[in-house]
C-alpha cells in the first residue's frame, strides 16, 4: 500500500539506492492505486486471517437460532419471516425482530444445510462485505485515497471483529453495517450536486436503512448521523443557527419516518414481547455504570486483548474513584483531544467519525434492558467502529518525519506495526470460538464471577462426564443468583447427568414453580420434557412431547429429544422413526445418528445401529457416550479388540467411569 503523499518523490531522498527505494515505491503505489488490486489483495488476507473458522463448530446461540430454528427449514417460512421474532420457539417474550437476518439464514440452510464450515463461510464473506462498504463509504466522505484504504485495511484487520466473524449468529451486525454503510453512501450521493438521479439516491438510501433496521435494531441512530453530517456541513458554511437546526431536520425527516415504520411493522410483529428492565438498578446507577461501559470499549478498540464473548461488568455501586471518576476523566481527555484536534484541522470528517463511533453504540448503551453484567459485547462495536477505523486512519497519516525517518518511513513502520499486531492478537483469541467447551472456558478464565459463563462451562463439563466439577460450578453460581432461571435449569441438567436424581427432580419441581412459562414455549417445553424421561416420567414426558410436535413438527429439538425419550421409554420403532426425521433435520450432527445407532441395536438390528454408532463417533470422537456404546455393539459383534479399544478411550474422556472399568473387566474375563 502507498503510504507516501500523490508525488512519491520525498525531498529527503538521494543516491543510487534511495532512487531504487522510490521506484519500488512507484510500482507499488502504481498497482495498489487501482481500488480493484487493492480491495481484492485486502479480501485475499482478511479472508486468510479467518480461515481457520471454517473449522469452527455451532456455538452458543447457534443452537437454538440456527440449528434448532424451524423457521429456516423451507422457503416456504418467508411468509411467517416478517411477522415472527427471531427465538420465537425459545420463549413467548422475546425482542429479536431481525427479518432479513432469518432470510440470509433460510438461503444458508438452502445451500450448505448444517454443514457449519458453510455458514462460517457466509460469516466471512459478509465481513468482507461489510469492509468493501466501509471503503466506499469513506471515499463518500471524501477521504484521501490512501486515508480509505488505511481505514478499511483497519476496520478488516481488527481483533475487535472477531466475535462477529468467528460466531455465526452474530453474522446480523455484519449485516446492518453492509447496508447501513451503503445507506449513508446513497444519502451522499443524494446530496451530491456534481450526482444525477438525486431522488433514485435517495429513495435506496431509504430502502438500505429498511433493510439494515429489519437486520438489527443498531441501525435506529441513522437518523441522527444524518442529522450530525448535515448540522456539521452547515456550520462549515458558517449558517446562521436557524438555518442548521431547519437543514439538519429536513434531512433527518425521511430517515426518521423510515425508522418510525420500522417500529411500526416490529411492534405488530412482537405484539406478545416486552422489554423487561432490571427493577433492581434504576437511571442513578445506570449513569454511574456508563462511563466505565464506555471506557471499557474504548480500551478494547485500542488494546484488544482479553476478548470473549462472555464479559461481565456489574453495575457500578462502589469503588467509585476507579469505575467512575477515572472512566469519566479519560472519555473527557478522548474527547477533548478529538474537539482540538477537528478544530485545528476544520476537518469535517474528524468530529463525524467520532459521532459515528459514539451514535453508532448508543443503541447498546440504555444499560438496564441488559442483564447486570451483560452490557458489553464486541459485536455492538461492529457498526461504530468504522468511525474508530477513520479516527485511526486519519491519526497515522499525520505522522510527522523524525530525524532521519521521513514521515512516509514513519507511517510504514506505523501501519506494518499495526497490521502485524492484529494478526498475532486476532489468530489465537479466534480460537476461543471453536467450540462451547472453550467459549464458556475462555469466559469463566477471564471473568470467574460471571454466573452465566459459570453454569455454561459446568453443562459442558457434565456432557464430558465431569460431574463434580459441574456441580460444584453450577451450584457456586446459583448461590449468587438463586432465582435466575437459567442456573437453575443448569442446576437440573448437572445433577440428573451425575445420576442424582431425587436432587435434579427437586431442582426441577423448583424451576417450574420459578418460571409457569417456560412450558409456552416449544424449546422449554422439549427440554422439561427430556428432564422428566432422564427422571423415569415418561408419560408426562411424552405429553410434552406430542404437544410440541402438534405446534411446530418441523422443530428439530422437538423431533430429537422426543425420539431420545421415545428410546428411554423403550418403544424402539418409534425412537427410530423420530431419529431418523432428526436425522434427515441436521445430517451433519452427531447425535441422531448415535441415538439412532443405538434404537437399532436394542432392536436386534446391531450391524445397522453399529453403522450409525461409527458415523456419529467419526464426527466427534471427543464424546465418551459416543465410544462407550461402539464398544457395546462391538462387543455384541464378537470384535472383543474393538471394543476393548473403544472402551479405553472412553475412560481416557471419563477417568471415573465405573460402568466402563466393570465392562473392561468382564471383557478381559472372557
Amino acid at each position: 500500500m502507498k503510504l507516501i503523499s500523490e508525488n512519491p518523490i520525498s525531498g529527503g531522498m538521494t543516491g543510487e539506492s534511495t532512487h531504487r527505494g522510490v521506484d519500488a515505491w512507484q510500482l507499488l503505489t502504481k498497482y495498489f492505486r487501482c481500488p480493484r488490486v487493492l480491495l481484492a489483495t485486502l479480501a485475499c488476507v482478511t479472508a486468510v486471517l479467518y480461515s481457520g473458522t471454517l473449522f469452527f463448530q455451532f456455538v452458543w446461540d447457534d443452537g437454538p437460532q440456527i440449528v434448532d430454528n424451524p423457521l429456516i427449514r423451507s422457503w416456504r417460512s418467508l411468509s411467517r419471516v416478517f411477522v415472527s421474532d427471531l427465538w420465537f420457539h425459545t420463549a413467548r417474550r422475546q425482542v429479536y425482530y431481525r427479518p432479513l437476518f432469518v432470510a440470509w439464514s433460510i438461503v444458508n440452510y438452502a445451500v450448505v444445510g448444517l454443514r457449519p464450515w458453510g455458514w462460517h463461510l457466509g460469516s466471512i464473506l459478509l465481513h468482507l462485505g461489510a469492509t468493501l462498504a466501509v471503503f466506499w463509504l469513506c471515499r463518500r466522505l471524501q477521504l484521501e485515497y490512501w486515508t480509505a484504504a488505511l481505514a478499511t485495511l483497519i476496520f478488516a484487520l481488527h481483533p475487535i471483529h472477531i466475535e462477529c466473524v468467528a460466531w455465526i449468529s452474530a453474522g446480523s451486525d455484519s449485516m446492518v453495517t453492509i447496508f447501513a454503510a451503503l445507506a449513508f453512501v446513497a444519502f451522499l450521493n443524494a446530496r451530491d450536486p456534481d450526482v444525477t438521479q438525486k431522488i433514485l439516491w435517495r429513495i435506496a438510501s431509504i430502502f438500505l436503512l429498511l433493510c439494515a433496521l429489519l437486520s438489527k435494531e443498531m441501525a435506529v441512530s441513522f437518523t441522527a448521523l444524518v442529522g450530525v453530517y448535515v448540522w456539521l456541513c452547515a456550520t462549515r458554511e458558517q449558517k446562521p443557527l436557524s438555518a442548521r437546526v431547519r437543514e439538519s431536520l429536513a434531512g433527518m425527516a425521511p430517515y426518521a419516518c423510515a425508522t418510525i415504520v420500522y417500529v411500526i411493522l416490529r411492534k405488530v410483529a412482537l405484539w406478545h414481547s416486552m422489554t423487561q428492565f432490571d427493577a433492581q438498578h434504576g437511571v442513578g446507577d445506570m449513569v454511574l455504570t456508563l462511563p466505565y461501559v464506555l471506557a471499557i470499549y474504548l480500551r478494547q478498540l485500542v488494546l484488544p486483548l482479553g476478548l470473549t464473548g462472555l464479559y461481565y461488568h456489574p453495575y457500578v455501586t462502589n469503588q467509585i474513584l476507579v469505575h467512575f471518576l477515572l472512566p469519566v476523566l479519560i472519555l473527557a481527555s478522548t474527547a477533548g483531544i478529538i474537539y482540538f484536534w477537528a478544530h485545528k484541522t476544520k476537518d469535517l470528517v474528524v468530529p463525524f467519525a467520532a459521532c459515528w463511533l459514539l451514535l453508532g453504540l448508543a443503541p447498546a448503551l440504555y444499560i438496564r434492558a441488559f442483564g447486570n453484567g451483560d452490557f458489553v459485547r464486541d459485536r455492538y462495536m461492529y457498526l461504530p467502529s468504522i468511525g474508530f477505523a477513520i479516527l485511526a486512519a486519519k491519526a497515522i497519516r499525520l505522522l510527522p518525519a523524525l530525524k532521519t525517518w521521513s514521515a512516509e518511513a514513519i507511517q510504514g513502520a506505523a501501519i506494518a506495526a499495526l497490521c502485524i499486531g492484529y494478526i498475532a492478537i486476532s489468530v489465537p483469541q479466534q480460537a476461543y470460538w471453536d467450540s462451547d467447551l472453550l467459549v464458556y472456558a475462555r469466559g469463566h478464565d477471564l471473568y470467574p464471577d460471571n454466573p452465566y459463563a459459570a453454569v455454561g462451562l459446568g453443562r459442558e463439563y457434565s456432557r464430558r462426564g465431569g460431574h463434580d466439577r459441574a456441580i460444584a460450578l453450577v451450584e457456586g453460581a446459583l448461590k449468587e443468583n438463586p432465582s435466575d432461571a437459567y442456573e437453575v435449569y443448569g442446576l437440573v441438567e448437572v445433577y440428573i447427568e451425575a445420576g442424582r436424581m431425587e436432587q435434579g427432580r427437586k431442582a426441577l419441581e423448583y424451576a417450574l414453580r420459578m418460571t409457569p412459562g417456560f412450558l409456552d414455549s416449544e424449546t422449554g417445553a422439549t427440554t422439561v420434557a427430556a428432564f422428566w424421561a432422564q427422571l423415569g416420567e415418561y408419560d408426562r414426558a411424552l405429553d410434552l412431547c406430542s404437544k410440541v410436535l402438534s405446534r411446530e413438527p418441523d422443530l428439530y429439538s422437538g423431533v430429537y429429544n422426543c425420539g431420545n425419550i421415545q428410546l428411554m421409554a423403550k418403544h424402539y420403532e418409534a425412537a427410530e422413526q423420530l431419529l431418523r426425521r432428526a436425522m434427515q433435520e441436521a445430517p451433519q450432527l452427531p447425535n441422531p445418528r448415535h441415538f439412532l445407532g443405538r434404537a437399532l441395536m436394542l432392536q436386534g438390528k446391531n450391524a445397522e445401529g453399529q453403522l450409525y454408532l461409527k458415523q456419529a463417533l467419526a464426527i466427534d470422537p471427543s464424546v465418551y457416550d459416543f465410544h462407550y456404546w461402539l464398544a457395546l455393539s462391538l462387543e455384541i459383534s464378537k470384535d472383543k479388540a474393538g471394543a476393548r479399544r473403544e472402551y479405553q478411550e472412553a475412560l481416557r474422556l471419563n477417568p471415573d467411569s465405573t460402568e466402563t472399568k466393570l465392562r473392561l473387566k468382564a471383557l478381559a474375563r472372557q
